[in-house]
């Protein structure tokens, strides 16, 4: 154990903090309100030095009018030591700080026994039986019991090292990828300016570091950094720290913001597995509006459970918190649910996507990605994801929902379509061959087709996001050709599958189109049912040479062999550098203006002439 932070709960007037003084020096109570009251009102820090590392102590308000406070403490916490006055053993707050660990994950790990000097010494063995047995029944079966006194002499010592063993054995809690810092506190120092607290979570973080204050997204920089009274230039995840802020006024931030490295957006709506506890007063129900905690933050949410209707005291199920303003969390923190009115605590909840998407309460797809997620089964994630986004998914979303780093290795089977894609290895295939079994029909149907159009593949698969990308796989791989907007199989030939009458056909339109030269028939003129693909097929082999005449919104259509005459009848009639109008080249050339414009326009494309103003001269080189 390097450093751990626990939070210290239990009932009010149990000797909490009279605990924490006794173990670490340091009053905790340090508001003018809570000294007056002898009452704990807000969380109180302090730390000591333990064997193996640092144990920082969040001492929690007793009374169940601060269970937001409490909650707001436990949220970062990685373990909790349970406070229970010898003299009143379990009490009703006892009931409901252990049931809001456990709903939050954050294991009860020793149970401090206090004001044992008050009772009879004979008294005791009973009274911790009693409070073993109370607190099995809610689920504590792992803590060990450390009878100690805040006020005798040695009163603590035992308690220390269970302390310090115990806390150096705990697992880690689920945790976001960078930085990440719930604010329980926000205030200015003179000559300073804004400060935050909270218990550090995810990353490290140093000064200098640039962070993102969320949910409204404003950046701001570590000025300074403090920890346990001194200053630091890093900080690591797990302690507790205040972060002197650059460029962010304290009116900007507020209790319950993050400050993060980035990676977490604000959302609205957020993916939940809940667990109702077995102590809910009632069911939670579709559609129901509740208090979340989670984090420092607290907010009104609307719950639509998957699939509708309630979940039961004891049982569990998959949800969507919707939230009214824009909230932050990561994948994998635990929340509570409270009822509204009266205030009762309902079901702990644990973020499956901090970032979801709303659907409706019946939606297959959404809810195999949740199952996946809350499951954390990498593969069957991936699948999920993939086939909610009709054959690929953003590699984005698995890792946020898979919890791992963007550098993190693809699940088996899983291949990456593009720096953001991703798709089954399967599904890819599946499209392909589908591709290449759409072509082959439609060639077999229309043989002298160059080619199909592009749009006639966007519905080969019931997986039609992956289409895209399946097809760009096999244009690389050139299976597949794309040209002038049609696709077609790479070893299609159009021109092996004519018909000695279509040859005849097609030899006798470009025989006509060649003998009319700079005034060529209209291409429409040729209506017999295969004219249209047999002019396609020329045009594609640059027989014929199709033109926008953009003025007239008409198409004009050349013999190849016709380009190259004009633009030697032209070089012959203005030798460079004679300039010529458009109304002088239609002269030289026998031609209408329908014409000689799309002409034109081809001859400057192809650098045979020089357009200057509403002139035009032979380039030198081609004369």
């Amino acid at each position: 154990m390097t450093s751990a932070c626990v939070i210290v709960i239990g009932h009010v007037d149990h000797g909490k903090t009279a605990l924490v003084r006794s173990l670490t020096g340091m009053e905790t109570d340090r508001l003018a309100e809570e000294k007056a009251r002898g009452l704990s009102i807000a969380l109180g820090f302090a730390h000591c030095e333990m064997a193996g590392g640092t144990l920082d102590l969040i001492d929690a308000p007793g009374h169940e009018d601060f269970i937001r406070t409490m909650v707001s403490g436990a949220s970062g916490a990685q373990g909790a030591m349970l406070v229970v006055s010898a003299v009143e053993g379990i009490a009703a707050q006892t009931r409901e700080h252990v049931q809001i660990a456990r709903l939050l994950q954050v294991p009860v790990a020793v149970v401090a026994v206090t004001k044992v000097d008050l009772i009879p010494e004979a008294a005791l063995p009973a009274r911790l039986a009693e409070i073993a047995d109370a607190l099995a029944a809610q689920g504590v079966t792992g803590a060990e019991l450390v009878p100690c006194s805040a006020t005798t002499a040695g009163g603590t010592d035992h308690l220390r090292q269970v302390l310090a063993r115990r806390f150096n054995a705990l697992p880690a809690r689920a945790a976001p990828m960078g930085a990440f810092l719930p604010m329980d506190r926000a205030f200015t120092l003179s000559g300073r300016g804004t400060v935050v607290t909270g218990t550090l979570l995810g990353g490290a973080l140093a000064v200098g570091k640039a962070l993102t204050v969320q949910p409204s997204g404003a950046a701001t920089v570590v000025r300074g950094l403090q920890a346990r009274g001194a200053a630091r230039e890093r900080v690591a995840a797990g302690e507790r720290v205040a972060v002197n802020l650059r460029g962010i006024a304290l009116e900007d931030i507020a209790r319950g913001d993050v400050i993060c490295t980035g990676g977490q957006g604000a959302t609205l709506c957020m993916d939940v597995w809940l667990t109702v506890s077995d102590t809910a007063p009632r069911p939670v129900k579709h559609m129901q509006d509740l208090r979340v905690l989670w984090g420092t933050a607290h907010e009104v949410a609307t719950l639509r459970l998957m699939g509708g209707g309630q979940i039961a005291p004891g049982d569990a199920g998959l949800g969507q918190l919707r939230f009214k303003r824009p909230v932050v969390g990561f994948a994998g923190q635990a929340a509570v649910l409270r009822q509204l009115s009266p205030a009762a605590t309902l079901a702990g909840a644990v973020i499956v996507d901090p970032q979801a998407t709303a659907v409706g309460a019946g939606d297959r797809r959404r809810l195999a990605v949740m199952q996946a997620a809350q499951q954390q089964d990498g593969a069957a994630l991936a699948a999920a994801l993939c086939a909610q986004g009709r054959g690929v998914a953003l590699w984005s979303d698995l890792v946020r929902l898979a919890r791992c780093d963007a550098t993190a290795a693809l699940p088996t089977g899983v291949v990456r379509l593009s720096p953001e894609h991703i798709a089954l290895a399967d599904d890819l295939a599946t499209v392909q061959t589908a591709v290449v079994a759409a072509l082959q029909r439609f060639h077999a149907d229309y043989p002298i087709k160059q080619g199909a159009a592009l749009s006639m593949l966007q519905r080969v698969t019931p997986l039609r996001g992956l289409e895209p990308f399946a097809q760009a796989e096999l244009f690389r791989g050139g299976e597949v050709v794309l040209r002038d907007g049609l696709v077609s199989l790479a070893g299609h030939d159009p021109f092996a599958a004519l018909a000695p009458h279509q040859v005849a056909r097609l030899t006798e339109i470009e025989e006509r189109m060649h003998a009319g030269g700079t005034s060529p028939p209209d291409v429409r003129q040729f209506d017999a049912p295969d004219d249209a693909d047999l002019i396609a097929l020329m045009v594609a082999q640059g027989r014929l040479v199709s033109l926008a005449n953009i003025a007239l919104k008409q198409q004009v259509v050349f013999h190849a062999a016709t380009i190259g005459q004009a633009q030697r009848s032209l070089a012959a009639s203005f030798p460079p550098p004679t300039a010529f109008t458009t109304s002088a080249a239609r002269t030289a050339l026998g031609t209408t203006r329908k014409f000689i414009v799309p002409l034109l326009e081809h001859l400057d494309a192809l650098g045979m002439t020089l357009r200057i103003g509403d002139t035009r001269q032979i380039a030198p080189q081609t004369h």
